[in-house]
């Protein structure tokens, strides 16, 4: 097995300031920056329940794609109504060096003041324009109110675990399939 490159600490840097720039267009409804954030045909998977009741509930089940995609799916969603403020942290995995998979364990605080969290995978690609998200993951997390869950819903540690690796593994996979990234040539 090739051992995988590693990113400079800039490229580090400028994927960090992607993700976070992504929140903040959400935040403020700034739909037209969308692009700064994600490629065009970027694919947005969420789960679908507003109110889950097993784990199965909490896989996604919503598919948005690109940026109009996402537009409409917030402006749907119940973080239209109450507002939102998006905080992360973020662990990245390189697959390459312009292809990258993102981990970020995110809080949403609403202005109604209630907080959820939410475990985001991202596949992140090198552009001309920099860094974009092609495809992000949302995972719910806490907030199953089962009675015999320990942690009043604590959805455990391997689920996101698997649905990191099997970013990673489909990134490896696009990229051997291809022999390059698939937004090398992707222009804004």
């Amino acid at each position: 097995m090739s051992e995988t490159p590693a990113l400079d600490p800039q490229d580090r840097l400028d994927i960090l300031e992607t993700l976070h720039f992504l929140s903040h267009v959400i935040d403020n409804r700034e739909w037209d920056h969308l692009a700064y954030a994600v490629t065009e045909d970027v694919e947005y998977l969420a789960p679908r329940m507003v109110t889950p009741t097993s784990v199965a509930d909490l896989a996604p089940a919503m598919a948005l794609h690109g940026p109009a995609g996402i537009r409409q799916g917030y402006e749907l969603s119940q973080v239209a109504q109450y507002g939102s403020v998006h905080v992360l942290n973020t662990v990245i995995e390189p697959i390459d060096e312009d292809t990258a998979v993102t981990w970020s364990r995110m809080i949403l605080v609403s202005f109604d003041q209630r907080a959820v969290g939410t475990d985001v995978v991202d596949t992140v690609v090198r552009t001309p324009d920099g860094w974009r998200i092609c495809r992000r993951v949302l995972h719910a997390r806490n907030m199953v109110r089962e009675a015999e869950r320990s942690g009043a819903g604590y959805v455990p540690g391997p689920y996101t675990f698997v649905h990191f690796n099997e970013a990673i593994v489909r990134a490896q996979e696009t990229n051997a399939t291809t022999g390059h990234p698939r937004h090398e040539e992707q222009t804004r």
